[in-house]
C-alpha cells in the first residue's frame, strides 16, 4: 500500500532530474507488476476476469462512468479552478521534460491510457482492494484502498497546483478509487474498472497535452 508512494517521493521530489528519477519510476512500476504474482498461488486468480454473465454489464458500467467522470472534469476545466490548472503549464511542461516523456508524448500517453490503466487496476482493485476485503471490514476495506490509490498522487499533484487544489484533485483521485473498487466489487472482475480508467486518463493526458503545447 506504501510502495507506489515512496517511489513517488523518489522520483518526483528527492531526485527529480536524471536518471535516478526515471529508474525510480520503472522499477515502482514493476514492482505494482510482479509483486501480486507472488501470492498467486496462495490467492488464485479469481476476480481478474468478470463473473460469468456480467461482461457486457462491466463494460456499459466502466463505459458510463468513465464518460461520467470525464464530463465532470471537464466541467472543471471551465471552471475558475480549470484556470488555475493552466497557471501550472511551465511546471508540468519542465517535468514532463526533465523525465523525459515529452519528446515521446503520443506514445507515453498511449502506455498510460491503455497499459497503466490497467496495471493500476490490477495492483489497487484485484491486489490491494482485494485482499483488504479479506482482512476488514468491506466498508474499510474501500476507503483504506482508495487512500492508498490517491497518496502517490497527492505527491505527484503537489509538485504542479497550488496545496489547496492539489489536495482537491487528490480527494478526487480517491473517490475514483471508490468508484472502481464499488465496480469491481460489483461485477467481479476488473473490465469495467479498466474500461472506466481509461477514458478518465484519456481525458488527463488530453489536458496535459493542452498545458504542454499551449493549445
Amino acid at each position: 500500500m506504501v510502495v507506489p508512494l515512496l517511489g513517488s517521493l523518489i522520483y518526483f521530489v528527492w531526485f527529480p532530474h536524471g536518471g535516478v528519477g526515471q529508474t525510480a519510476y520503472t522499477a515502482t512500476k514493476l514492482f505494482t507488476l510482479v509483486y501480486p504474482f507472488l501470492f498467486l498461488r496462495r490467492i488464485g486468480t479469481k476476480g481478474l476476469r468478470p463473473e460469468r454473465g456480467t461482461k457486457g454489464s462491466s463494460v456499459a458500467w466502466g463505459i458510463g462512468s468513465g464518460l461520467a467522470i470525464c464530463a465532470a472534469g471537464a466541467l472543471l476545466m471551465l471552471s475558475p479552478l480549470g484556470a488555475v490548472v493552466r497557471d501550472s503549464a511551465s511546471a508540468v511542461t519542465s517535468r514532463a521534460e526533465s523525465l523525459g516523456f515529452i519528446k515521446h508524448y503520443l506514445l507515453f500517453s498511449v502506455f498510460i491510457c491503455v497499459f497503466h490503466s490497467g496495471l493500476e487496476e490490477f495492483y489497487w482493485r484485484w491486489f490491494v482492494y482485494g485482499q483488504l476485503r479479506e482482512k476488514v471490514k468491506p466498508v474499510l476495506a474501500h476507503v483504506l484502498a482508495a487512500v492508498s490509490f490517491a497518496a502517490h498522487h497527492l505527491v505527484v499533484t503537489l509538485q504542479f497546483f497550488p496545496t489547496g487544489l492539489a489536495v482537491f484533485l487528490a480527494l478526487c483521485v480517491a473517490v475514483g478509487g471508490l468508484i472502481w473498487s464499488w465496480m469491481y466489487e460489483k461485477h467481479g472482475g476488473l473490465l469495467g474498472c479498466w474500461v472506466s480508467h481509461l477514458c478518465v486518463d484519456a481525458l488527463l493526458m488530453g489536458i496535459g497535452y493542452q498545458l504542454i503545447t499551449g493549445g
